[in-house]
């Protein structure tokens, strides 16, 4: 009895000093659900991506996009912008995402008519989220990368002034292309299905951007 005793009071400190190991660490940038968004996949060309992705939580910035939807074609411009810390703004078209910390708003700017939550629907026609700029961006390559054909390729490029690391995942039916910039903002995707390219970069954030009317 005394030695399920011991073995039990083991396991409790060895679950305690995890637990504290997490804490002083701090907490990690994550996707939805649950992920790190730097958490390695084991591809050293993916992985030098996703490292990137991590610093956009605490970056400040605005950043204009083109997004194309291949199949339309539709074509919309984006806009992104950040404080570095919760509040968020995303245009894409005439509907506007307003994230906060008490939560998240939909609105139509032609009108000013507002919903709480963060209505995906509003874009469809695009085939994107309104986390296009980042999280989304993360669990696509993630997707891409667990299903690759081939190895990948990693390089440099510019978009809008601006350093990316980028890498070129092969897929059945060709590749595909994630740059990241060194703020942690998506600078680029192409694919078969929809093409999102950074056009310009500012680092101060646009108070404009969260009016609810255009």
């Amino acid at each position: 009895r005394s030695t399920c005793l011991q073995v039990l009071v083991t396991t409790l400190l060895a679950m305690m000093a995890l637990g504290l190991a997490a804490c002083a660490t701090g907490p990690r940038p994550t996707l939805a659900e649950g992920t790190a968004l730097d958490e390695p996949v084991g591809d050293a060309a993916t992985d030098a991506v996703l490292a990137n992705f991590a610093a956009m939580d605490s970056t400040a910035f605005t950043a204009a996009y083109t997004i194309t939807n291949n199949f339309g074609p539709v074509i919309k411009e984006a806009v992104v912008t950040h404080d570095g810390f919760e509040r968020r703004s995303i245009t894409i078209g005439e509907v506007r995402y307003l994230l906060t910390e008490e939560g998240s708003t939909t609105c139509r700017l032609l009108t000013g008519d507002c919903a709480e939550g963060a209505n995906d629907a509003a874009i469809s026609d695009l085939q994107v989220t309104h986390q296009f700029y980042a999280r989304s961006a993360v669990a696509r390559l993630r997707n891409d990368a667990s299903r690759r054909v081939g190895p990948t390729d990693g390089y440099s490029a510019v978009f809008a002034g601006q350093e990316a690391t980028c890498v070129s995942v092969p897929v059945s039916g060709g590749s595909k292309v994630y740059c990241v910039t060194t703020t942690g903002v998506l600078a680029a995707y192409q694919g078969p299905d929809v093409m999102i390219e950074l056009t310009e970069y500012d680092t101060q954030v646009s108070e404009t951007m969260f009016s609810r009317v255009g």
